[in-house]
């Protein structure tokens, strides 16, 4: 018998014996609120775990404002848009910091307006790099993909190495006894290689790596002058020896065989076509023009790239930008105030390049682009802190020539373009047949509420680049549901143009049943509200039932997992028992041989005013 006195607000409890048990969450854009229930109210309810005293853990970090100006916070993903972990990130003034299980970073002490370079580093990923300008008075906010590493080989130097990338990938021949260290003195031992073809033409949201290449596709060409890249092809090579040393290769150049890459909408180079090899410059951010390859027809009929790489780096096969238009716009958060420091990124469709800018104090921005082609746009931001990003509908650039240095009147124009910080999740309800159930609440502990259609479906809103648990809220003794969690990908906030976020939310596969009676002040307490709670995802209830007349209960539980049974929450918790379920039966409430049998007897919860 366990016994737990709590007086604070326990008129409150008094009250509210017998309601039915929501989660305070906030209303958000895009969301379909439960008549009646305010969930911004101070009067919640103590007994359902509503409000600041309830099961519910939440996220406070995403409150805390970035210092203006001083601060580079941001989101590592994988090309999948998933979150990576431990990746260390270092900016070229020194400062560094290290991306959270959300793929989350926040580096201080970053001196604005400066260009620094910001290195990303995890082993297994290929190393990237990304100029970025440091603003005065507003988030600095960057949004970097990572690509994982293709090919990963140790050989001894003395016998070299031949090898494909992937499988119909780039071909990389290592010329044996041909290493040499960062002093350029021969090496011989163990190498390591690791190398990576850069994934430049799959859809945006699976497995396209354009985000994930170093530098922004500026370049300095043979001349000197500057350029704007756009690339048929690009990959990364490393070489470590024994110690973890880096190596180069000495007096002899390795051999390339680079397949182009070209959108399904783009237009390929011809057989013979002499396109310049550039290689990235770590120092300053750039593409530098080194030698070049021609195309030719490969045996499997499809056009490859032949270059002689003098050393190892990022290497890429691409054309300046000859000819160009221009994007303008105006960046605003959904209140219609502009949004200075966002930073836009013109990805092209039919060619394979990205150009960047921020904006400014008015939210504006202009980009270079190629002319008579088409792109959409990324807008990466900050607001109070939380990153998030949302991209355009595609656009067709007219094929005159156009520049911003000619005006933004001669630019292709995207108008206004609201912001926000949140992303949403789709789904349906369905029961254990399948069958789709209108009228379901459905809330994400930090996002928003929605209300199932007759046809199960729902769209609600959740705070972007955040793991988000999702789960169906049920009235007394009504089927649990299973909660989904995912990683919140991003996407419009009411679902207009579809969501990257899918749920199918579905009732546990099994279950089984606790009982026990509730004691108030030495009385059977009747008419009280208990909840059970899955400690996978402790933030809503999962089950609920009322206590009899004479105090006992019986409640559902999920089968096969940690589960949590209480009356009461917070500073109003009067009683709770948690045990696991695993190997459990699948005894129901209300089969009493069962229930006596298989359902989990609880100690009588007892508590005192």
């Amino acid at each position: 018998m366990a016994t737990n006195t709590a007086k604070s607000r326990w008129d409150n409890f008094l009250l509210t014996l017998g309601a039915a048990g929501l989660l305070a969450v906030p209303l958000m854009p895009g969301c379909v609120a439960d008549s009646g229930f305010n969930p911004a109210d101070d009067n919640v309810d103590p007994v359902s775990g509503t409000g600041d005293d309830s099961n519910a853990t939440g996220d406070d970090d995403d409150q805390t404002n970035a210092d203006l100006g001083t601060t580079l916070s941001g989101v590592v993903r994988d090309a999948l848009g998933n979150p990576v972990a431990d990746v260390a990130v270092t900016t070229s003034n020194g400062a560094s910091g290290t991306s959270d299980v959300d793929g989350r970073f926040s580096i201080t002490d970053i001196d604005p307006g400066e260009r620094i370079l910001v290195d990303f580093v995890k082993s297994g990923y290929a190393f990237t790099q990304t100029p970025f300008d440091v603003l005065e008075d507003v988030e600095n906010t960057l949004i970097q993909t990572l690509a994982m590493v293709d090919f990963l080989q140790t050989f001894s130097s003395t016998a070299g190495l031949d090898f494909e990338v992937e499988d119909g990938g780039p071909t990389v021949s290592l010329p044996a006894d041909n290493f040499v260290d960062a002093d350029g003195v021969a090496y011989s031992g163990d190498v390591t290689v690791e190398a990576t073809f850069y994934d430049l033409v799959s859809d945006m949201d699976n497995g396209n790596e354009i985000f994930a290449v170093p530098g922004d596709f500026t370049a300095v060409d043979t001349d000197g002058a500057g350029q704007v890249l756009e690339s048929f092809g690009m990959l990364q090579v490393n070489l470590t020896g024994a110690d973890g040393q880096e190596l180069e290769l000495g007096d002899s150049s390795s051999s390339i065989v680079l397949p182009v890459v070209v959108q399904d909408l783009g237009t390929a180079p011809e057989v013979g076509t002499v396109i310049p090899a550039w290689s990235y410059d770590e120092e300053t951010g750039k593409w530098v023009e080194e030698g070049s390859g021609t195309v030719v027809l490969g045996d499997d009929g499809e056009l490859y790239w032949n270059f002689e790489a003098p050393h190892f780096s990022t290497w890429n096969c691409d054309q300046p930008i000859s000819t160009h238009g221009c994007l303008t716009g105006v960046v605003t958060d959904v209140q219609g105030a502009a949004k200075s420091g966002a930073t836009v990124r013109a990805v092209g469709i039919t060619y394979t390049s990205t150009t960047t800018a921020r904006t400014g104090q008015d939210g504006s921005f202009c980009l270079e682009v190629k002319n008579g082609e088409t792109v959409w746009a990324e807008i990466s931001y900050s607001i109070s802190g939380q990153t998030a990003t949302q991209r355009t509908d595609p656009v067709t650039i007219p094929a005159g020539q156009a520049s911003c240095s000619l005006g933004v009147q001669t630019c292709t124009d995207l108008g206004t373009i609201p912001v926000d910080i949140q992303t949403c999740v789709s789904g349906v309800v369905v029961d254990s047949t399948n069958s789709a159930i209108g009228g379901m609440q459905v809330v994400s502990p930090n996002g928003g509420v929605a209300t199932t259609a007759d046809d199960g479906s729902f769209c609600l809103t959740v705070p972007v680049f955040q793991t988000t648990d999702v789960f169906v809220l049920t009235e007394q003794d009504q089927a649990g549901y299973q909660p989904v969690r995912m990683y919140a990908q991003p996407g419009l906030p009411d679902c207009q143009g579809g969501c990257s976020n899918v749920a199918i939310m579905r009732p546990y596969t099994s279950t089984s049943c606790a009982h026990g009676d509730v004691v108030i002040n030495g009385n059977a307490a009747g008419n009280i509200l208990v909840e059970v709670f899955d400690e996978a995802y402790p933030d809503v209830r999962v089950y609920s039932t009322m206590t009899n007349t004479d105090g006992s209960y019986c409640a559902s539980v999920p089968g096969g997992t940690d589960v949590t049974v209480q009356v009461g929450s917070g500073d109003n918790l009067c009683d709770s028992a948690s045990f696991s379920t695993q190997g459990a039966g699948g005894a129901e409430c209300g089969d009493e041989a069962a229930q006596g049998a298989e359902c989990e007897s609880l100690d009588t919860f007892v508590c005192t005013l």
